[in-house]
Parts: C-alpha cells; sequence; structure tokens
C-alpha cells in the first residue's frame, strides 16, 4: 500500500496527471499487474496505460479479457524480432496475452499493431515464433527504438 500512498500523493500534487507503469521482460509482467492493481484502486478519471518491452504471457483467457475491459486500449507490450519470452508460458497451459501487441519485424525493423489477443498473424509474435527452438533469445534486449535493454555485469 506505500506505493498506492506515494501515487495518491504525487496525483494530489499534479492535478490531472496519468500513470504508466513500464518494464522489461519479467518488469513488463510486474507492470501489467501494477497497472491493473492501480486502475482497481486510483480514480476511474485517470488515465492508466501499461508500456511492457518483451513481455512473457502473465494469466489466462479470463484474466486478459478483464484487463481488456479494464484498461481498454490501454495496454502496450512490444515485442522485438524472435524474442522467445512473448511466447512463454505456452498457450498450451492456458496462459493468453492481454491486447495491444506492437511486433518489431525481423526483416525491416519496422512496428506492426496487432489486433486482439495472441494474434497468429506472421507479422505477430505467435505467428512468427512458434516455439522456442524458432526463437532468437538475443532479440530479448531489442534494440527498441535503437536502445538494448541490458545489464552487462
Amino acid at each position: 500500500m506505500e506505493v498506492l500512498q506515494s501515487v495518491n500523493i504525487l496525483l494530489q500534487m499534479h492535478p490531472g496527471a496519468s500513470v504508466t507503469t513500464v518494464g522489461h521482460s519479467l518488469g513488463a509482467a510486474l507492470a501489467l499487474l501494477d497497472g491493473v492493481f492501480l486502475r482497481i484502486q486510483l480514480d476511474p478519471t485517470i488515465k492508466i496505460s501499461v508500456v511492457g518491452y518483451g513481455m512473457p504471457r502473465v494469466g489466462n483467457e479470463d484474466f486478459a479479457n478483464f484487463v481488456d475491459t479494464i484498461l481498454p486500449g490501454r495496454v502496450k507490450h512490444i515485442n522485438n524480432k524472435k524474442d522467445p519470452i512473448p511466447i512463454v508460458p505456452g498457450m498450451w497451459l492456458g496462459y493468453h496475452h492481454v491486447s495491444g501487441e506492437v511486433h518489431i519485424q525481423n526483416d525491416s525493423g519496422e512496428w506492426i499493431t496487432c489486433p486482439g489477443q495472441d494474434n497468429p498473424d506472421p507479422r505477430c509474435i505467435v505467428g512468427t515464433v512458434s516455439s522456442i527452438f524458432s526463437a532468437k533469445f538475443s532479440d530479448h534486449h531489442g534494440p527498441y527504438n535503437g536502445v538494448i535493454l541490458k545489464c552487462n555485469s
């Protein structure tokens, strides 16, 4: 609840402000959960958005439908080329992506909007990466608009 209190204080200090949660990989999944939590907890007039890079699937189809209902058009999950992380956990286990995929194309680098949940179009992640065996693990780190999301230790 400490985070919620902090967000409420900041919103009081900045009337009319919006809230955007952002993350990469597991952080993108957490950003989605935080966005859902904040949408439920905050005043419904406050605009909540989620941006995730290389987001794994977070819940089942009911969860995805719920998120699509409470954050309609407010979630963007950006998948890079043949990144394997967005196709796990598998759909065969009952996991489902929420709507809002943007897929960076393998050859051109163009960003394509993929409507719906787990779109099988070959320009979208499900249509591009059928299994982890057809994936390219290095694509998980980007680049996303020229930015590599990787820590070097």
